[in-house]
């Protein structure tokens, strides 16, 4: 009886959290997804990311997160020219409650950078991103408290006594980013803004009126050191806000390679939630053009005397992966 209620209880969790967006802790995997202008930030011609979280695996039907993006520069080498163009797609997929709530956020961004001295040190961008939400809730796959049995289970053969008539909704809705960024012998330096749902995009779902979606504004901070040919320090933060819920995030990574001959690099990271008091461990390597990480969440507080079990999965692929003549981007 108590874990179908645990279940119940962070089935409501979800459903009247719906309208907060998706968010990761390795948001790098998803920079889209965390500011349209990181579109065309990173080293190399065209990127490719992909992330996956799971959240409340061992409590019940597990809630599953899933971003992909693509972006490419337009424009061979931007080490010789004064400003670039890029081009970048992205989704956004969200499910829970067995699969019964679902959404997708499908994306198209496009950014401008221009680099503000001759030694290309410094550089300034800023992206419009465009996207199309969708959301469907299945309430067939659903149970509600007045369908508890009294034995420990719920039958959904018995009424639930809601009046539900919109099950799903999906509007347009327009976003904005700015980036700097500024290079030196062994440091690099990256700040960041973005604002989502410009346009005030309303949904209608649970009731017959419409809800107007809460701005989300983001503050992103990344700073990487060299500390030698083999050892490298990444330290990043975000700061969320969305509403009522804020969130702030920081960390660090140890990046490690074997020698100066080989291609493969080890990464070892921490990050802390504040809000939360969650610790995220971990994991990852590079080799060449591709990086892959893992992390687990490590909750500082119990929720409702039970630990939800919550990972990440992330890949990277960054072709022709060249530092130029500076220090390589920070790695968002």
């Amino acid at each position: 009886m108590y874990r179908s209620l645990l279940i119940l209880g962070l089935s409501l969790a979800t459903i009247c959290c719906w309208a907060q967006d998706p968010k990761f802790s390795q948001y790098f995997a998803a920079p889209l997804s965390l500011n349209p202008a990181f579109t065309g930030f990173f080293d190399g011609d065209y990127r490719i990311a992909a992330n996956t979280r799971q959240q409340w695996g061992n409590l019940g039907d597990p809630y599953n997160t899933y971003s992909v993006s693509a972006d490419v520069k337009l424009v061979e080498d931007e080490n010789f020219i004064n400003s670039y163009f890029s081009l970048g797609l992205s989704g956004l997929f969200d499910e829970s409650l067995n699969k019964a709530l679902k959404s997708q956020y499908i994306s198209a961004s496009v950014s401008y950078y221009q680099y503000m001295d001759e030694e290309h040190r410094f550089k300034l961008g800023l992206a419009p991103q465009l996207s199309y939400v969708s959301k469907y809730l299945d309430y067939n796959k659903l149970t509600f408290a007045s369908q508890y049995n009294g034995g420990g289970g719920f039958d959904s053969s018995m009424p639930n006594y809601l009046d539900l008539k919109n099950d799903k909704t999906s509007y347009f809705d327009l976003n904005i980013g700015a980036n700097f960024a500024a290079n030196f012998d062994y440091l690099s330096i990256a700040v960041g803004y973005a604002q989502y749902h410009l346009t005030k995009p309303q949904e209608a779902m649970l009731s017959n009126s419409s809800d107007v979606v809460s701005a989300r504004k983001t503050t992103n901070l990344g700073l990487l050191y060299l500390v030698n040919n083999n050892v490298d320090l990444n330290f990043t933060g975000v700061y969320n806000v969305q509403k009522n819920n804020k969130d702030i995030i920081f960390g660090t990574v140890l990046g490690l390679k074997p020698g100066d001959e080989t291609k493969m690099k080890l990464n070892f990271g921490l990050w802390y939630k504040f809000n939360e008091a969650s610790f995220y461990p971990y994991v990852g390597v590079a080799m060449g053009n591709i990086s892959a990480g893992i992390n687990y969440t490590v909750y500082g507080s119990k929720l409702m005397s039970a630990t939800p079990r919550t990972y990440e999965l992330s890949f990277i692929y960054r072709h022709n992966n060249f530092k130029g003549f500076k220090v390589p981007c920070p790695k968002f």
